[in-house]
């Protein structure tokens, strides 16, 4: 049984098997881990969004997830802070991430690191917000807010889904688009995927 990777893209017709990574030139790489995204993560927690499923906080869980995957392609891990290409990810979706607020602590820091810090973290290890509160309640936040009286963001969590989609889809225009994998958009893109592919691209 073999391992697979992803469906067919445009010039491969067949099911991407795991195997075939380390045959593929760095622009088919890219189309085949497009098609992955979009059928292994795009096309299913779109169903998510849904109102009648009412599934906020795996919407949130699941966003997270998804800026983690596009932010670790586009900008790789800085040497000082593996982490950043989340933060970095957060601002591409709304330039008012990159502003500092006071936090909880009462030191100050970007509302990106307030997602990555007391949101994506607290989510995938306590299954909570630690300083921020998701909404689908426009009237609460529309976009998102920070609250300076209480020093939290309130978040409207399928506002972000829906700017994560779009930050998604301007990275893989922009990779695909790409023609030279020595220079990014591919080059990073190329050296994040064989370090998480490691193991078949031996």
């Amino acid at each position: 049984m073999p391992w697979i990777f992803g469906p067919a893209f445009p010039g491969h017709p067949k099911t991407v098997e795991m195997r075939e990574l380390k045959n593929l030139d760095v622009e088919s790489r890219a189309k085949a881990f497009k098609a992955r995204a979009d059928a292994f993560f795009i096309k299913q927690v779109d169903h998510l969004q849904s109102p009648s499923l009412w599934v906020p906080f795996p919407l949130a869980v699941m966003t997270c997830i998804g800026i983690e995957m596009v932010g670790s392609y586009k900008f790789g891990d800085a040497p000082n802070d593996r982490n950043d290409h989340f933060k970095k990810t957060v601002e591409d979706i709304d330039v008012g991430f990159s502003t500092e607020q006071l936090t909880p602590k009462g030191d100050k820091k970007k509302l990106s690191c307030f997602i990555y810090q007391g949101f994506r973290n607290s989510l995938a290890h306590g299954y909570y917000g630690q300083w921020v509160f998701i909404t689908h309640d426009e009237k609460k936040a529309r976009t998102f807010r920070y609250s300076a009286a209480r020093n939290l963001v309130v978040l409207n969590v399928y506002w972000f889904y829906g700017q994560f989609k779009k930050t998604y889809n301007r990275y893989f225009s922009d990779l695909l688009a790409g023609t030279d994998s020595k220079h990014d958009p591919l080059k990073t893109f190329n050296e994040t995927l064989e370090k998480k592919f490691e193991l078949w691209l031996r």
